[in-house]
């Protein structure tokens, strides 16, 4: 029992990492599963299971990437910039509105900084929409194999 609570939380814990950039969450999927066969023995008797398990990671992965840079090419502000300038406005929001209370922190804030995000709004905007569709694609990647392990490696 203790064995699967650990083997799930790896496997839990690559499900979230499937959301980042650059975390491999699905190989740590795969990482539990080949953990849970060498620490109990168990043996898949349809090695069909393993092959899909390698295919749905390597898609994932590679197949990420490749959509990634695919659906992000023709925007003149990277992926990187895009989330750290969202990243940074919202915790700069944040930390002016703690030091000079809510109206004039924001007010500040959009005046000083606010002005550099605004005319790449748009762009980065759609380069987030677009991130977020890839990290889908990996989590339900990482969902259906988290879902065949529990079928086919715990439940007989």
């Amino acid at each position: 029992m203790v064995v699967k609570f650990f083997v799930t939380f790896i496997m839990v814990t690559g499900l979230f990492c499937t959301v980042t950039l650059k975390l491999p969450g699905t190989l740590l999927i795969l990482l539990g599963a080949a953990f849970y066969g060498a620490v109990t023995g168990y043996v898949s008797a349809a090695p069909w299971l393993v092959a899909l398990l390698v295919l749905i990671s390597i898609t994932a992965e590679v197949g990420g990437r490749v959509l990634r840079l695919y659906l992000t090419r023709s925007y003149s502000v990277s992926p990187v910039f895009s989330a750290n300038c969202t990243a940074t406005h919202l915790a700069g929001m944040l930390a002016t509105n703690a030091l000079l209370g809510p109206l004039l922190g924001l007010a500040v804030w959009e005046l000083v900084a606010g002005k550099t995000l605004l005319p790449r709004g748009d762009t980065v905007t759609s380069v987030l929409l677009r991130l977020a569709g890839v990290a889908c694609f990996r989590f339900a990647c990482g969902l259906i194999m988290i879902v065949l392990i529990h079928m086919y490696l715990f439940l007989p």
